[in-house]
C-alpha cells in the first residue's frame, strides 16, 4: 500500500454509490454470511499451508468451525469441501495473504486509491493465480473486474471461487475498465465534497447501520451506539414472524441459504406489474386521463405477450379501484416509488462480540419496507401498496409499518394506506387511516416484536422458536430445518 494515500475498498465505494449514509458509525450488526466467510477462509488458509496427511490437515482446519452452532458448522464444512474439490492438492507454491490490486488517481490535489483484494496466490516459476473467495451468492462487482483488467501483468490470472455455486472461474475483464474506474473515482469525489442524506432502497436490507443513518428513526428518539447490536427486519420477514420465528430469523439474522432458488410466472408478473404501474403513476398529474391506457400500451410494446396482456388488465383494474375512491384528482398526488419507510426500536437483548462472546446489552431493531408509492391524499400522508395475490389479513401489519414510518420520517400527523388488489376477483381498494391513537397502539405492537427479535442468540441459528404447520409445505428451508425433517 502506498504511504499517504487514502484508499477505499471497492466494497465501500459500491455502498457509497448507493447511499452516502451507508458509511459511518454503526452498530454491531450481525453478518452471519461474513462470519462464515471468515471461518471458511481461515480453514482454507490452514489447509493450504498444512503439509500433513490430508485427513489430518482437514481435521485441523475445521477446528475453525468449533464455536459455531451445528447448522452453521454443517454449512461451513460443505463450503470448505467444495473449495477442496475446486482446488485439489497437490498444489504449486501457496501464499496466504490479502493481495491487493490498486488504482490511484489525483483528486483536487490529493492522491486517492481504490483496491480489490484476493485471498490466495498459487505460484509456479512463470505464472501466478490469485483467488478471490466468494462463499455467498453475490457476483463480482464491475469495479473489481475493472481494477483487475487495468492492473494485471503478464503471467497473472485472477479467479473467483464461488463456492455456493460450485464455480471456479477466471474473472471476465470489461472492455471499458478505465471508464468504470473513472466513474467510481467520481463517486469518491462527490462523497467527500458533498455528502448527501440517506437514499433509501433495496441496499438498505444489507446495510450495517440502518438504525443510525436517519432514514429509519428510533421511536423514542434515543441514539443507538456502536456497542448495541443492530438487526433489520424487512417487511416480508416481519409478516412471517408470527408464523415461524425461526424462518424469519434465518433470513434476517443468520443468512441461512434457501434450499431452492426459483422464480414463478406469478412472481415475475408481479414484479413487472409493479414496475410499469410505478412508471405510470409517479409524478403523474393526469392519472385518470383518457389517453393513459394507450400510453401504457406503448410502454408494453416490447414486452412478452403473456405478461403484457395481464399487466394491462391489472392496471385497468388498479385505476378503476383508485377512481372509485378518489372523487377529485386534485386530492391525490403520488410523489415517490419504491421508497424505504420504517423505524427502529431499542430493547434489552443479547449481544455478541467478534470473539463470539455473549453479553446483555441493547439491541436496535429496524423494521423496514419498500413502499410501492408514496404521496399525499386530502392533504395527508399516503402510502399505496399494489397486490397481485389474494387478499390477506397480513396487510394490517404492513399498513401499520408504513403508517408509523411515514409519521416519523415524513412528519405526517395522519397517514392513509391504500392496499389495491388486482387478482382473479378483479380490482379492490382497501383504505385505512391512521392518527395519534392508532400510532400509540402500533408502537406497543412493534415493541413486543422487537423484544422477541432482541432475544435471539446471535451465535445460535437454532435458538429462535419454531412453529410447525401448513406453511411448512411452502417453506424455503424444508431440507434444512430439523423439525420439518
Amino acid at each position: 500500500m502506498k504511504q499517504g494515500i487514502k484508499f477505499y475498498k471497492t466494497y465501500d465505494v459500491k455502498k457509497i454509490s448507493q447511499c452516502h449514509e451507508s458509511i459511518g458509525p454503526k452498530t454491531l450488526t450481525p453478518n452471519s454470511r461474513l462470519d462464515r466467510w471468515s471461518g471458511i477462509n481461515n480453514a482454507i488458509s490452514d489447509w493450504l499451508i498444512n503439509d500433513a496427511d490430508d485427513e489430518v490437515a482437514i481435521k485441523v482446519a475445521e477446528e475453525n468451525f468449533q464455536f459455531y452452532d451445528p447448522l452453521q458448522r454443517k454449512i461451513m464444512s460443505d463450503l470448505f469441501e467444495r473449495f477442496r474439490t475446486l482446488v485439489p492438492k497437490p498444489l504449486p507454491q501457496v501464499n496466504i495473504d490479502f493481495f491487493r490490486q490498486e488504482v490511484i488517481k489525483e483528486i483536487d490535489g490529493e492522491q486517492k486509491g481504490m483496491y480489490t483484494s484476493f485471498q490466495y496466490q498459487l505460484q509456479d516459476e512463470d505464472n501466478s493465480e490469485y483467488i478471490k473467495l466468494k462463499a455467498g451468492v453475490s457476483d463480482l462487482e464491475d469495479i473489481d473486474r475493472a481494477i483487475v483488467a487495468d492492473t494485471k501483468l503478464d503471467g497473472e490470472t485472477f479467479l473467483t471461487a464461488q463456492l455456493i455455486k460450485d464455480d471456479f472461474d477466471e474473472i471476465k475483464e470489461p472492455s471499458n475498465s478505465k471508464e468504470i474506474i473513472e466513474s467510481y473515482f467520481q463517486i469518491i469525489r462527490e462523497f467527500e465534497e458533498n455528502r448527501k442524506k440517506a437514499t433509501p432502497g433495496l441496499h438498505c436490507y444489507m446495510c450495517d447501520r440502518p438504525s443510525r443513518c436517519g432514514q429509519y428513526p428510533v421511536v423514542d428518539g434515543q441514539e443507538p451506539k456502536s456497542n448495541f447490536r443492530g438487526i433489520l427486519i424487512s417487511k416480508s420477514n416481519l409478516l412471517n414472524l408470527e408464523t415461524c420465528e425461526r424462518w424469519t430469523s434465518w433470513r434476517a439474522q443468520y443468512a441461512i441459504p434457501k434450499d431452492v432458488e426459483n422464480e414463478s410466472f406469478e412472481a415475475e408478473l408481479g414484479q413487472k406489474f409493479h414496475s410499469y404501474s410505478q412508471k405510470m403513476l409517479e409524478k403523474n398529474k393526469n392519472i385518470f386521463g383518457d389517453k393513459e391506457i394507450e400510453r401504457l400500451k406503448e410502454m408494453l410494446v416490447d414486452e412478452e405477450e403473456k405478461f403484457s396482456i395481464q399487466i394491462l388488465k391489472k392496471y385497468e383494474e388498479l385505476i378503476n379501484a383508485l377512481d372509485n375512491e378518489v372523487e377529485d384528482q386534485k386530492e391525490l398526488e403520488i410523489k415517490l416509488s419504491e421508497y424505504g419507510l420504517g423505524f427502529s426500536i431499542v430493547k434489552d437483548g443479547i449481544v455478541s462480540n467478534s470473539k463470539m462472546e455473549l453479553r446483555d446489552d441493547k439491541v436496535a431493531v429496524t423494521f423496514m419496507g419498500q413502499a410501492d408509492l408514496v404521496g399525499r391524499y386530502k392533504g395527508k400522508g399516503l402510502v399505496i401498496e399494489l397486490k397481485t395475490g389474494q387478499e390477506s389479513n397480513d396487510d394490517l401489519t404492513e399498513a401499520e409499518l408504513y403508517a408509523l414510518g411515514a409519521k416519523l420520517l415524513l412528519k405526517e400527523d395522519e397517514v392513509y394506506v391504500f392496499h389495491i388488489y388486482t387478482n382473479k376477483d378483479g380490482g379492490k381498494l382497501k383504505k385505512r387511516k391512521f392518527g395519534e391513537s392508532e400510532f400509540d397502539s402500533i408502537i406497543k405492537k412493534f415493541e413486543d416484536k422487537a423484544q422477541r427479535v432482541s432475544n435471539w442468540n446471535p451465535n445460535d441459528s437454532l435458538s429462535p422458536s419454531f412453529n410447525v404447520g401448513d406453511w411448512c409445505a411452502n417453506c424455503d428451508y424444508q431440507t434444512t430445518c430439523p423439525e420439518y425433517r
